[in-house]
């Protein structure tokens, strides 16, 4: 392993800038993160005017009573206006859009006659015009499903009608119970808030898995342990009774010490966990990670063969672990497969001593594939011994 890890050194200026690599861009780009994900949208909501014909006073109503909405009143202003004043007002920019409502609005909703709206929107405000549209939508299953309980209401009534009870009583009784029910539906479901990385706080979630992502694609650094002549080194070594198992493993070591030289000062930078759990965790990081490196090399006929080969497979895992895309709007399939990527198998193992729970997916996962992967290097490792001794 002192050999190997000799031959390491002598790209000091190349472990050097890795470790600076290391110490800064994961831990700003975790800040970066967390400032971008908690601004939000420069949204500041859209005024709707609501107009309908001379001496109908449904827009005053709706103006008081919508305004009075907690969650409406966040992204929508109700605004009652003549229909000349508020074409006027969508003109100049003053309101969003404009809804239309039509004679006896109120009553035909109750008798179940659906009267058409006309809802007039400005063309150079895209979003606010399918806000809108979202709104109007959600408003109109709302309304269908009212009108299904005011119908299945008047069937019963119709079918055995109560004595001293009119059918306009009933369908007034129930068109205000459905009122009151849409006026206190904040009622019926709970508030979850739901953060866009999951379980880690979003500059712990980016610092860790774009620091494991690093550590993954560091194939090309240990390249010189798996070529040249340093397996013709290890050829002659054969020739005095040594296995290649030793050879490859003191390479795997070497390599596993460069990256806790790595790994180690970046995750104590966080403030987060033990320093003794954390070198723990960073020590088996590097097992796997320079297992996976060495399989690159092996499987590769050169620096920068082997180098694609585990910037690509970190790339996709950083991608399939919500390292560039958050989890929560990564697609529901890619988001069942999360739990598969070598970048959350580290990630969470390095945020263990941390204070958070280590998935069974986790550590099961890095060990069956570091196992096996150390299985095939090693094959691939005696083969190009072989393949030098046969050469030479």
């Amino acid at each position: 392993m002192i050999l190997a890890w000799g031959r390491l050194c002598r790209q000091r200026w190349l472990l050097a800038g890795l470790a600076l690599l290391c110490l800064l861009l994961p831990l700003a780009a975790g800040q970066a993160a967390n400032f971008l994900l908690s601004q939000g949208v420069n949204f500041a909501g859209v005024t709707l005017a609501v107009t309908a014909p001379p001496g109908d006073d449904t827009p005053r109503l709706l103006e008081e009573y919508m305004g009075g909405m907690e969650d409406i009143a966040q992204y929508c202003q109700i605004a009652a206006m003549e229909e000349e004043e508020a074409l006027a007002a969508l003109e100049a920019g003053r309101v969003t859009a404009v809804l239309a409502l039509p004679e006896n609005f109120i009553q035909g909703v109750m008798w179940g006659e659906n009267p058409d709206l006309r809802l007039i929107v400005a063309g150079d405000r895209p979003l606010e015009s399918l806000l809108l549209l979202w709104v109007g939508q959600s408003a109109c299953d709302i309304l269908s499903a009212f009108q299904s309980g005011v119908y299945a209401v008047l069937e019963l009534y119709e079918g055995a009608p109560p004595p001293g009870l009119t059918r306009d009583q009933v369908v007034v009784d129930i068109n205000l119970r459905y009122i009151s029910l849409a006026l206190e539906r904040t009622s019926m479901f709970q508030t979850r808030e739901v953060t866009a990385t999951g379980t880690l706080p979003v500059p712990l979630h980016y610092t860790l898995t774009l620091l494991s992502a690093f550590a993954l694609s560091a194939a090309a650094l240990f390249a010189p342990l798996y070529s040249g002549g340093w397996l013709r080194f290890q050829r002659r070594l054969r020739g005095v009774g040594r296995g290649v198992g030793a050879g490859y493993f003191s390479g795997v070591a070497a390599g596993m010490a460069a990256l806790v030289l790595l790994l180690y000062p970046a995750l104590l930078l966080t403030g987060e966990g033990d320093p003794l759990a954390l070198l723990g965790s960073t020590v088996l990081m590097a097992a796997f990670c320079s297992v996976f490196c060495s399989l690159c090399c092996l499987a590769a006929e050169d620096a920068a063969g082997c180098g694609m080969a585990s910037f690509g497979v970190s790339v996709l895992s950083l991608a399939l672990a919500g390292g560039i895309v958050p989890p929560v709007l990564l697609p529901a399939p890619a988001q069942e497969l999360i739990w598969l990527s070598p970048v959350t198998w580290l990630a969470r193992l390095a945020a263990w001593p941390m204070g958070f729970g280590l998935p069974v997916s986790a550590w099961v996962c890095p060990l069956l594939s570091g196992l096996g992967m150390a299985a095939l290097a090693l094959e691939l490792y005696r083969r190009r011994v072989d393949r030098q001794e046969v050469a030479l």
